[in-house]
């Protein structure tokens, strides 16, 4: 794994965002009540259905090992867990541990949230085995607030059998925007008559990750090294109108009312869209929210050189928050779902492929199995040059910018907005959150 690990070395700057799917939950607050000298921690996430029960599984084998600690749990979608988590920041009553994305973490650090896990590095956590890279991308200056899960790179998911039904070949590895518009737009004019209708995939560019990616296609870096933005109106303008020729005069992307409607499912795990662009590591969740074993994963579309330029990133990180009352048993907890070999197995690469070797070591790695699919995706897309670039710099106010493209891009996609609305209506706001 030498060319991973050394595509891996940008990671200790990295911005990452995520999406995720489905909500339920329990208690939220830090420090629930201790039960008979039994501590209590609460512990949220984000993600779907499939990463709650493995989440749970891995909870009941802590449990099992710590007789003295009980977790309560709790997940929603990515949007609402951030909504969640800053109206629990503002009354000081974060969860114990949560789930952190880079997005959010200096904003969550440098106001006094979390907790600085260095104190128990060695004893209740240890990360002596980890990459460095990827212990520091959970750094503010020099402080620990957060521990990386595993790693994730961009992808294309599509769907074999769909694609097969309707005649429409996948796109080649050596793809561009273009080409992937015209793949989106055979795939949803073969399917129109369809029961249910096939669309190619969504509108792409309402997913700012993708544009950050794009971005550096271009040669630009999106952020600077002192949190300002390092891309004009222009820019969003040009990504926005990328999408056009499948917008207009007929839309050919998946209808927005539809993909609310589904929530916390997408057209693509309904088999109503063909084609979607996400983090490898929602391979496992793809396939069990679709049930569609054989779903496939390519590397993203090529710029205008005719280079990716994909990155690693941490998939998501796991923090302690500063009001909890059990801080060393919170980090006791992050170092079992991080270490431990019997939950890595659980995991798979639900959460990234894993930070620990010795999870790494615990994956099935049967050929065609899920976790082997995204290993072998990860390796040869840093054989093959495609990942080259280090993940973008973290900047503060990061997270409510992605907020706001994510919710501009739902009003675009219902024709609420023209493209010149959206991008003005955008560098308003991120002029609010970057100062």
């Amino acid at each position: 794994m030498s060319i991973r690990k050394a595509a891996i070395r940008g990671i200790a700057l990295a911005a990452v965002g995520s999406l995720a799917l489905t909500a339920c939950g329990s208690d939220n607050g830090g420090g629930g009540g201790d039960e008979g000298g039994r501590v209590t921690l609460n512990f949220q996430w984000w993600g779907n259905d499939d990463r709650a029960d493995r989440y749970e599984r891995a909870i009941d084998l802590f449990e099992e090992q710590n007789p003295n600690i009980k977790v309560n749990t709790g997940f929603a979608a990515f949007p609402d867990y951030w909504t969640a988590r800053s109206t629990e920041a503002a009354g000081r009553s974060l969860p114990d541990v949560l789930q952190m994305d880079t997005s959010y973490l200096r904003q969550y650090a440098d106001t006094g949230q979390l907790t600085n896990l260095n104190e128990y590095l060695g004893d209740a956590l240890d990360l002596s085995e980890f990459d460095e890279a990827l212990v520091d991308a959970g750094r503010v200056g020099d402080d620990l607030y957060a521990v990386a899960t595993g790693t994730n790179t961009l992808a294309l998911f599509y769907n074999p059998g769909l694609l097969d039904e309707l005649g429409v070949e996948p796109p080649a590895e050596d793809y561009d925007w273009a080409e992937y518009n015209r793949v989106l737009a055979a795939v949803s004019e073969a399917g129109a008559d369809a029961d249910p209708q096939v669309y190619g995939g969504t509108d792409y560019t309402g997913t700012f990750w993708l544009f950050v990616q794009w971005l550096l296609q271009q040669g630009v870096e999106p952020f600077t090294e002192d949190g300002d933005l390092n891309f004009t109106k222009e820019h969003m303008t040009e990504w926005l109108e990328l999408a056009s020729e499948v917008r207009e005069p007929e839309n050919l992307t998946y209808p927005v009312q539809r993909s609310v409607q589904l929530e916390p499912l997408s057209g693509f795990t309904v088999e109503e869209a063909a084609m979607e662009f996400h983090w490898d590591n929602f391979l496992a969740g793809y396939v069990g929210d679709s049930g569609v074993e054989d779903l496939q994963l390519m590397p993203i579309p090529s710029g205008p050189d005719g280079e990716k330029r994909q990155f690693f990133k941490p998939t998501m990180q796991l923090a302690v928050s500063a009001n909890s009352d059990h801080p060393e048993e919170a980090a006791k907890l992050i170092d079992f779902l991080v270490n431990d070999p019997e939950a890595g197995a659980i995991f798979g690469t639900n959460l990234g492929v894993p930070s620990s070797p010795a999870q790494r070591d615990a994956l099935d790695l049967e050929e065609g199995g899920i976790d082997a699919r995204v290993m072998e995706y990860e390796e040869a897309a840093s054989e093959a040059g495609y990942v080259t670039e280090p993940a973008p710099l973290p900047i503060e106010g990061f997270g409510p910018i992605e907020e706001e493209y994510r919710n501009l891009g739902q009003e675009f996609a219902y024709g609420n907005l023209t493209v010149e609305q959206f991008v003005d209506r955008w560098f308003a706001e991120a002029e609010i959150h970057l100062g």
